[in-house]
């Protein structure tokens, strides 16, 4: 079946009975909700390390699709870390001393603006087929569908990234995510005000809450044993005495929030 990454999650949650958020592009390809296969599935490479890049790629059950944008240069960009790999230096130990295949030397060649692989007849994919007339409706397909996708789901590729980080962080000034706050619920109080330090009647618990869209609250017990932050999911059941509860948000591309303390003693 043709398989994205982004369907491993709906298709987890859907195996343990979890309904799947609306928000999730993946779709279920196991289990009794699984759904129609998907007719191609994407691809797409830009910046990693120290090197800018940008691939997009479709591939249907028998075809696949790859569009260059950095036509100039070779497959393999400068990348620090793989250089330190043995099968990479063993390649530039070949291309130096000119020992290399023509299949092995394709890597240090400057890329076509356009591939495509017959993965039936050829699953290695050395043979490109984007200049070969019998292929023309193959690849335009392929071609099309990516422009779709791309415009799908908003590429950010035409954006350069200094454009990117204006967007995210106005003036340069990074956000920071909002502290959370602690909203006891017991009897006689529920959830009304936020508090810092409090005294209750049991059973109680204790919400969290964090203005920031789509951050993470992590938390810990003072006393706990195992003296560990936690990712809050539900409403913590404090014990009786005295509770001391640390929170901080996190959200990625935000600074992390100030520590936040609250005191719950329940009776």
């Amino acid at each position: 079946s043709l398989v994205s990454t982004i369907d491993l999650a709906p298709t987890v949650l859907a195996l343990a009975s979890v309904q799947v958020p609306n928000y999730m592009q993946g779709r279920v390809f196991a289990g009794p909700s699984a759904q129609p296969e998907r007719p191609y599935v994407f691809a797409s490479r830009d910046r990693y390390d120290t090197s800018y890049d940008k691939i997009r790629a479709a591939r249907d059950r028998r075809f696949k699709y790859i569009r260059h944008d950095y036509v100039r240069e070779p497959y393999l960009l400068w990348i620090p870390y793989r250089n330190t790999h043995p099968i990479v230096q063993e390649l530039w130990d070949g291309f130096r001393e000119r020992t290399l295949s023509p299949e092995q030397s394709v890597m240090f060649e400057r890329r076509p603006a356009e591939e495509l692989y017959d993965t039936a007849t050829d699953p290695y994919e050395l043979v490109n087929l984007a200049e070969d007339p019998e292929y023309q409706a193959t690849l335009e397909r392929l071609r099309d569908a990516t422009t779709r996708w791309t415009n799908e789901v908003g590429d950010l590729g035409e954006i350069s990234e200094m454009e990117m980080v204006r967007g995210w962080y106005p003036d340069g000034k990074q956000p920071e995510t909002a502290r959370p706050i602690c909203v006891p619920i017991a009897e006689g109080a529920y959830g009304h005000s936020a508090i810092e330090e409090t005294e209750v009647k049991g059973p109680a618990l204790l919400q969290l809450q964090c203005a920031t869209q789509g951050a993470s609250i992590a938390y810990r017990r003072d006393g706990d044993p195992k003296d560990h932050w936690r990712l809050y999911t539900d409403p913590i059941r404090l014990s009786s005495g005295v509770n001391t509860i640390r929170a901080k948000a996190i959200r990625i591309g935000y600074a992390e929030s100030a520590t936040v303390t609250a005191s719950v003693t329940v009776q």
